[in-house]
C-alpha cells in the first residue's frame, strides 16, 4: 500500500491531447510551359513522363533570324566600340597638346615679365640720370650733348619696355586663343562621343533583346519535376505566341493537418511540441508510426475544431505509404501528470457534465 501510494501522488506519466480526425496533405507545384513567339520547332527534346530538373530544354524553335540581327549587331557593336577609342586616343592627344603649348607660353610669358621688370628698372635708373643732366644743364654744368645722349637713351628703353609689354599681351592673348580652342575641340569630341556612346545603348539594347528572344525560342522547364503532358506537335510545325506546349508536375512535401476540440487545443497545444502519428487502416502495433512536430496552431475555432499543422520527423517507416488524403490520428505530448492530478481531473470533468446535465433539465422545464 506504501509503495501504491508512493506511485499514485508521486509518478509522471505523460499527458496527450488526441485529435478527433487528421489527414496527410502532399502540396503540389503544376506549372505551365508556353511560347512566348512565333516560331517553328527544330526539335523535341523530353517526352511524356520524363524526370525533369529545372532549367532542362523541352523544345527549340527556330532562331536564324535573331541569329542574324545578333551578328549584325555584335558588328556594328565592335565598330562602335573602336570609334570610342579612337575618340578616346584622340582626347589624350588634344590633352597633351594642350598642356605642352600652355607650359611653353607661360614659360615664356615669365620671361617676358621678368626682362619687363628689369626694363621697367632700368628705365627709371635713365630717367633719374636724364634729369640730373637736364638740370646740370640748367645750371650750365653740362653740354646739352650729353644732356640730348641721355634722352635719347631713355626713349629707346622706353620703347623697349613698351615693345615687351606688347610682347607679354600678345602671350596673353595667344593663351586665351589656345584656352579657347582647346575647349572647342573638346567641346566637339564629347558631342561625337556622346552620339556614339547613345549609338552604343541602342545597339546594347537591341542585342539585349535578340538574347532574350532566342532564349524564348528555347522552351525549358521552369521547376524540376515529371513532364505531366506534352502538346502534340511535329519538327517543322509552326507554333503560335501563346500556345500551350507542356505541364510539369512538381511533388512537394508531406503535411499533415489535424483537428482537436478546442478543450483539448488551446492552452495545452504549442507549437514546437512532438507529437505522434498513426495511419488508419495499419496497425501502429506492427507497422510503427511517424513521429512528427507541431508547426502551427489556428488562432480561431471553426466548426467547433482547432486546426493544427504538423510537419514529419526523420524517415517514415517504408513499408507505409505517404499518399496524399490518408486518415489519420494525431496524439500530441502536452505535459506530464500524477496519477492523483489525472483523477481529481476526471472527477472534475464529471461534475462538470453533472452541473450541464443538470441546466439543461431546468432549462427544459
Amino acid at each position: 500500500m506504501a509503495a501504491w501510494a508512493l506511485w499514485f501522488f508521486t509518478q509522471e506519466i505523460t499527458t496527450y491531447s488526441v485529435s478527433d480526425q487528421a489527414r496527410l496533405e502532399q502540396e503540389h507545384n503544376t506549372v505551365h510551359v508556353s511560347t512566348q513567339r512565333e516560331g517553328r520547332v527544330v526539335s523535341i527534346l523530353a517526352v511524356l513522363g520524363d524526370t525533369l530538373n529545372s532549367g532542362d530544354l523541352l523544345v527549340k524553335l527556330d532562331t536564324s533570324s535573331f541569329d542574324l540581327d545578333l551578328t549584325g549587331d555584335g558588328l556594328v557593336l565592335n565598330s562602335l566600340s573602336a570609334q570610342l577609342e579612337s575618340i578616346k586616343l584622340e582626347q589624350s592627344l588634344i590633352d597633351n597638346k594642350y598642356v605642352e603649348d600652355d607650359k611653353a607660353l607661360q614659360d615664356q610669358l615669365q620671361i617676358y615679365m621678368q626682362k619687363y621688370q628689369l626694363q621697367q628698372s632700368n628705365q627709371k635708373i635713365q630717367a633719374d640720370v636724364t634729369n640730373r643732366y637736364e638740370m646740370l644743364l640748367e645750371k650750365q654744368q653740362s653740354s646739352e650733348l650729353d644732356y640730348l645722349a641721355a634722352k635719347r637713351t631713355y626713349q629707346q628703353m622706353a620703347m623697349e619696355t613698351l615693345q615687351v609689354k606688347s610682347e607679354i599681351e600678345l602671350i596673353k592673348d595667344r593663351l586665351e586663343q589656345i584656352s579657347h580652342e582647346y575647349q572647342l575641340e573638346v567641346s566637339t569630341l564629347q558631342q561625337r562621343r556622346a552620339n556614339i556612346e547613345q549609338k552604343l545603348v541602342e545597339t546594347d539594347t537591341r542585342i539585349q533583346q535578340s538574347s532574350l528572344a532566342v532564349n524564348e525560342q528555347e522552351l525549358r522547364a521552369p521547376i524540376s519535376g515529371t513532364l505531366a503532358s506534352l502538346a502534340e506537335i511535329r519538327e517543322g510545325e509552326v507554333l503560335q505566341a501563346g500556345q500551350h506546349i507542356a505541364t510539369i508536375q512538381a511533388g512537394g512535401g508531406i503535411s499533415v493537418q489535424a483537428f482537436f476540440p478546442p478543450a483539448l487545443a488551446l492552452g495545452h497545444i504549442q507549437v514546437g511540441q512532438v507529437a505522434r502519428v498513426k495511419l488508419d487502416g495499419f496497425s501502429w502495433a506492427r507497422y510503427g508510426q511517424f513521429e512528427a512536430r507541431v508547426e502551427r496552431m489556428a488562432s480561431a475555432v471553426q466548426h467547433e475544431k482547432i486546426l493544427v499543422q504538423l510537419s514529419l520527423q526523420g524517415d517514415a517507416p517504408s513499408i507505409l505509404p505517404l499518399l496524399h488524403d490518408l486518415p489519420a490520428r494525431v496524439e500530441i505530448a502536452t505535459g506530464t501528470k500524477t496519477p492523483y492530478q489525472l483523477l481529481l481531473q476526471r472527477v472534475g470533468d464529471m461534475l462538470t457534465e453533472d452541473r450541464e446535465i443538470e441546466s439543461d433539465t431546468r432549462v427544459s422545464f
